[in-house]
């Protein structure tokens, strides 16, 4: 069963909090025992010197007395032992017994100055303890010693007190912090939970959701970018929605118009003089279906990431007259007059050949297909700043700025374009931007309702060279 990022948060992060308080409570242990026992080093030293006076100044059982009362308030046991290390006065409870001795290299070390220890002064002591030992001398002369000790296990009962409220604080903070981590991370994880319902309602067709942006952090960013990706796929969708509908029509006219003459020809329903019309009918309806397939490949072929640009330099004004050639016929159907051509001077340019050509062709054919009859285009080619400038211009009854923030969208077709063409599929001008993005460029439209319509396309080029032809 797969966990909930809630879940897994929550976890990591008690953890995280977990082992930090393990750690740094036990290093505030070992520093609490470790300030112990620095304390009792100087109390026992300081009280241990205090008694070597009293002694070495006064033997009285003043003298004694009141160490005594020394080892009663710092709750040490306090004995002294001769120059032979025989033990002696003693107070408190852990003293060792009257007649025993100190170990000779213990009191060696203590007749130099001063000896501490933690153990039992060589089984001397019944019980472990910290030991501080320091000479008694008297005008010079070192008489005997005096002792200090303290159990360990009073080392024990602090470090465990210092557990207890460690322990103690560390529960009471780790379950606050449990509850902040855990409200925190509810808290954290809640746009991401509804950033999944979103997409759940996505994958089912729904493309009205949005994620709520309440941040603008990561987390708001991301939100945000959900909502444009939403808008964005809903958009492509009934995109798509519109293409399969458009190409299901698209294709079954021109198919249902072939099925239809070619039976009525093979039953005889047409008669025999009629079949060369029918059948031209039919040849046309053919290469309709053939420039939609091929429309269709060439918009896989250009989305292809393997696509390579198969660059040579050729004349750019020499293909754009020869583009206006192709469609001689059709500008003399429609008495359209064609300005510019005869102005082009020539211009090389290195650029993938056939895909320029394209571009040149498609705008054309957009061109010629909107001008009215009796109409006027003008072309116009310059080199300007290391780049080609190409743009074609007609007069028509123009775009709209909606239609133009759209025109070059993917199976984007005007309402006037519907009615006035019937073969095209929305592809060319999608193609056209396509083609020019691949070498660099951009293309650009503009337009006045009822006036004109003009695209506009540049194209960089490191190696334009100009060519000015002299000839009248």
């Amino acid at each position: 069963m797969r966990k909930s990022i809630f879940i897994r948060y929550f976890t990591t992060v008690a953890i995280i909090v977990f082992l930090s308080f393990t750690f740094f409570s036990g290093i505030l242990i070992m520093n609490s025992q470790r300030q112990w026992v620095n304390d009792k080093n100087k109390l026992l030293s300081k009280n241990a010197e205090i008694a070597a006076k009293l002694i070495s100044s006064d033997y009285t059982g003043q003298s004694y007395r009141t160490i005594g009362a020394i080892s009663d308030i710092i709750d040490a046991t306090i004995f002294t032992v001769d120059e032979n290390g025989n033990c002696g006065f003693s107070a408190g409870e852990d003293a060792p017994s009257y007649g025993s001795s100190v170990d000779k290299s213990i009191l060696k070390k203590t007749f130099k100055g001063k000896y501490t220890e933690t153990g039992k002064l060589s089984s001397l002591l019944k019980n472990k303890c910290f030991v501080v030992g320091v000479p008694i001398e008297q005008d010079g002369v070192t008489q005997g010693a005096v002792f200090a000790v303290v159990p360990m296990k009073e080392a024990d009962l602090y470090t465990l007190s210092t557990l207890k409220t460690v322990l103690l604080c560390a529960v009471v903070v780790m379950i606050i912090a449990f509850i902040a981590t855990y409200f925190a991370s509810a808290q954290m994880t809640k746009p991401l939970r509804d950033m999944a319902q979103v997409v759940k309602k996505i994958e089912s067709g729904d493309f009205s959701a949005k994620v709520p942006v309440k941040t603008r952090d990561e987390i708001g960013l991301l939100a945000e970018a959900i909502n444009k990706m939403t808008v964005s796929v809903g958009a492509l969708e009934e995109m798509r929605s519109s293409f399969i509908s458009s190409v299901s029509h698209e294709l079954k006219t021109p198919m249902q118009t072939i099925s239809g003459f070619v039976d009525g020809i093979l039953d005889g329903t047409i008669e025999k003089q009629e079949q060369e019309k029918y059948l031209r009918i039919v040849s046309d309806e053919t290469k309709r279906l053939a420039r939609l397939v091929n429309s269709m490949l060439q918009l896989s072929r250009l989305q292809s990431e393997k696509m390579k640009l198969n660059k040579t330099t050729f004349n750019f004004s020499d293909m754009v007259i020869s583009v206006f050639l192709s469609f001689e016929r059709q500008v003399e159907d429609k008495r359209i007059e064609i300005v510019g051509l005869d102005l082009l001077k020539p211009i090389s340019i290195t650029a993938d050949r056939d895909l320029i050509y394209q571009v040149i062709y498609n705008l054309t054919e957009n061109a010629i297909k909107f001008t009215p009859e009796g109409g006027e285009i003008s072309v116009k080619c310059e080199c300007e700043k290391q780049t080609v400038k190409f743009s074609i211009k007609n007069s028509g009854e123009g775009l709209s700025k909606c239609e133009m923030s759209k025109i070059f969208d993917r199976f984007y077709k005007t309402d006037r374009s519907r009615s006035k063409d019937k073969t095209g599929m929305g592809f060319g001008l999608y193609i056209v931007k396509t083609i020019v993005s691949l070498h660099g460029g951009k293309i650009s439209v503009g337009s006045v309702l009822n006036e004109y319509t003009q695209f506009e396309v540049v194209l960089p080029d490191k190696e334009i060279v100009a060519e000015i032809d002299n000839r009248h």
